[in-house]
Formats: structure tokens, sequence, C-alpha cells
């Protein structure tokens, strides 16, 4: 028996389907990549955007007809799943398992359930914070992903995760750090703490700082990062760590959103413009090195030009390494969704505008980086093929030329020689 899981959305999505390939390894089934070999088919799906839903359900019409050569089960899980419920069974009756983000740790009683009669399952399980790591089957050859909060309690308007993802739940601090002692053991030197507000995590009176000290503690992690993190609720505590100590990577995204006042209020962000840029300055100000990148939402419901400049404003002053940017898409049931809407054509050029600023920022920020030599931890090969490629500490991509065979999951030093849009091109120092 085989399985194929195709991922879509962010790193706690991948995380799941990694949990997901565990959970069916341990029952026999084996990874394939040809859809007409597997006898199990999972689309683990994001619904923070409009586009990515649509393209799932295209996906799963264009998977139907291998149900007609052998007993395939087709599911659909992740957000889209636990945004649609039962809806999914009336777009697209074909599908036999539905299932929520918060249902993993069921999968294989969904599963047999599957063979005989459709099988839902979109409750906000609490138990699965409590995934047993020892069945995580992961993928990323150099980092492990690390689940310490799941959930959020915001409730921004444009925003579904509190829909798809429930309510805040957080692991404990012993279990987490058991895993980072066996992702070490398993030969992982990074780390990456995940949840969808994850300085948020709380056990008793102890917070995120103490989590990132506990996790920092462990002996082996050469690497720490995590994501991603509500401005609100940065802990400064958690900015001197990152200054004080080696391991924990100088780099930190904080989604500031929008740079307006009045849209950030609209939003429901619970800070200001000039909170979030005093909070970057305190940053800075502890760590001068520090890379940040960002989320921005162009378009947003009754944003002006006088609006979209603030956000001009705030990516200017900051200077982001790395910036994702979106134009706004309704989401059902939150509360932008019926507010005005901003028009296609106006968004679109503001998202151009927005996106040569970046351009023109992170060109001169990578430049500045030529020059040097860094630390890059090997992940592979480059893309475009006949270099090695790796990321700095600082989270930058950089491929470079090795006259010596380099092994994945491995330290070199590389001294930049140019740099790219997106990234730096170096060879072996």
């Amino acid at each position: 028996m085989k399985y194929l899981i195709k991922t879509w959305g962010c790193q706690m999505n991948a995380l799941d389907s990694d949990k997901m390939a565990g959970l069916l390894q341990g029952m026999g089934y084996q990874p394939t990549e040809e859809e007409r070999e597997a006898d199990v088919i999972l689309l683990n799906t994001c619904s923070v955007r409009e586009g990515p839903e649509n393209k799932v359900f295209t996906e799963l019409g264009r998977l139907h007809p291998l149900k007609r050569h052998k007993p395939l089960i087709l599911g659909l899980v992740g957000c889209v799943a636990q945004q649609e419920k039962e809806q999914v069974f009336k777009r697209a009756p074909y599908v036999d398992l539905v299932m929520g983000p918060r249902g993993v740790r069921h999968l294989p009683e969904l599963l047999a359930q599957a063979r005989n009669q459709r099988a839902i399952d979109t409750q906000f399980h609490d138990d699965s914070i409590l995934f047993p790591d020892q069945a995580i089957a992961r993928t990323n050859p150099t980092k492990a992903y690390i689940t310490v909060m799941e959930g959020c309690n915001k409730r921004c308007t444009f925003c579904i995760v509190p829909t798809t993802r429930g309510r805040e739940v957080c692991r404990p601090l012993e279990d987490i750090v058991k895993e980072a002692h066996r992702a070490v053991n398993a030969g992982y030197a990074e780390v990456e703490l995940l949840g969808q507000n994850v300085n948020c995590w709380r056990e008793g009176d102890r917070g995120f700082a103490d989590l990132l000290a506990a996790v920092s503690d462990v002996a082996g992690v050469k690497r720490l990062r995590f994501t991603t993190s509500h401005p609100r609720h940065f802990p400064l505590a958690a900015a001197d760590l990152m200054a004080e100590r080696e391991n924990i990577c100088p780099y930190l995204h904080l989604p500031v959103q929008a740079g307006s006042d009045r849209v950030l209020k609209l939003m429901r962000r619970q800070y200001d413009k000039a909170w979030y840029l005093e909070l970057v300055r305190r940053i800075r100000e502890r760590i001068p090195h520090i890379a940040l990148s960002t989320d921005v939402i162009v378009g947003f419901p009754t944003e002006t030009e006088e609006d979209f400049q603030h956000t001009l404003d705030v990516v200017r002053r900051v200077e982001y390494d790395t910036l994702f940017s979106f134009r706004y898409s309704p989401r059902p049931d939150t509360p932008a969704a019926a507010m005005e809407p901003v028009g296609d054509a106006v968004a679109r050029e503001r998202h151009q505008r927005l996106l040569d600023l970046q351009m023109e920022i992170q060109t001169r920020r990578f430049a500045a980086v030529e020059g040097r030599v860094v630390e890059v931890l090997v992940e592979g090969e480059s893309k475009k093929g006949g270099q090695a490629m790796g990321r700095t500490r600082d989270n930058k991509v950089v491929n470079f030329a090795a006259e010596r065979p380099v092994a994945v999951n491995t330290f070199v030093d590389v001294r930049i020689t140019r740099s790219a849009v997106n990234s730096l091109v170096g060879e072996l120092a």
C-alpha cells in the first residue's frame, strides 16, 4: 500500500503532513510521488487566501478519475477541510475523508472508516498538541520543526485562522524540550518552534522567553528559530536572549499587515504605527544585526491612498530583509468580508508600488553582505543546479560553488561574491 500527500501553506501545514506521513508509515503504507500508484491521496490545504482554496477543489476534480481504476481513498485535510466541513462532500462528492488540522492524531481511525463510508472529523481536539514526535516522518533535511502551541485567540477581522485552527492550546515545556533533545540525537542541528502566535506560549507563570531559553540550553541545538510572532505579544526578554545567545538566530518575522492607524484598528491588530515602530527600535537596539521580515496586506477594505502611504512609510523606515505581501482576499464569515472593498485595479497598482519599494530596499540590504564570510547550513543543491545551497543564520539563501563535495546538514563558511534580489552568491571560504 502507498500514500501521497500534497501540501499547501505554512510551516505548520508542512509539519502536519510529516505527522500524517509518520502515521501512515506506521500503518504499513509507503510513500510515492506517482498518483496512479497511491492507495491514499491526501490534500493538506491552506485557506488564508481564496486562490489556493479554489486550486484545491480543481485538484480534487483532476484526481477524481483515478478512483475508477482502484479503490483509492481521496482525502481533503487541513484548513480548507475545517472551513468547509460537510460542504466538501457537496462540492466534491467523490471525496472519502475530510479532516481538520486538529484531527491529525485521529487519521488512522478515519482511514479505517473511509474504506466503508464517508469519514469526517472537524473537531478542535486539544490532544492534537500532544502528538508523539517519535512518529513524525520528518522530510526537511536540515531543520526539525517543533509545535509548541496551536490555535489563535486573536480576532483579526481579515483572518480565518481562529475558525480553522481553533483557540490557543499550549504544549508542556517538558515535552518540547524532550523533542528538541530527540531532534538533536536524530542529527538535526537546527530547530524551529512553531505556533500561530508562537510568542503567546504559556505554562503557568512561564512565558515564551522561558521556553526559548530552555530549548536554547539543549546541547547540540546550533540554530534555533521560531515563527510566527504577533507584535503585540513579542517579549523584549526574548530579544535580550537573541542578543546574548549565539544559537538563537538573529532573524524575526514580525507581521505588520498595514501602516495606517485607521486600517490597523479596522483589522483589530491591537497596536498602531508608532507602537510598532517603537518595538522595532527596541529590538534593533538590542540586536543591531537582526534581519526582519513581515507580512503586508494591500487593498484592505476602505484603504485610501493616504492609508497606503503610511504602509510604504513603515516599509521605508524599518527596511525589512524580506517582505511577504498579498492583495486582500475576503474570507468567509470574517468581519472584513462585509466591509467596502477596494477596486481590484487600485489594489494591483498599490501592490506593485510596494513590491518596487521592497525590491529597492532588499537589493541594498543584500548587497551590503558582499565581501563578507558567512556561516551557511547546507540544504542541498541550488534550484538552478550546479551549485550548493544553504541559509545563513539570519535566514538568507546562499548559492555557492564548491570545489569539494559538501554534505547536506553541515556548516560551511562561504565568502559572498555578489548578491541577487532574493539570494546571495558565493564560494567556499
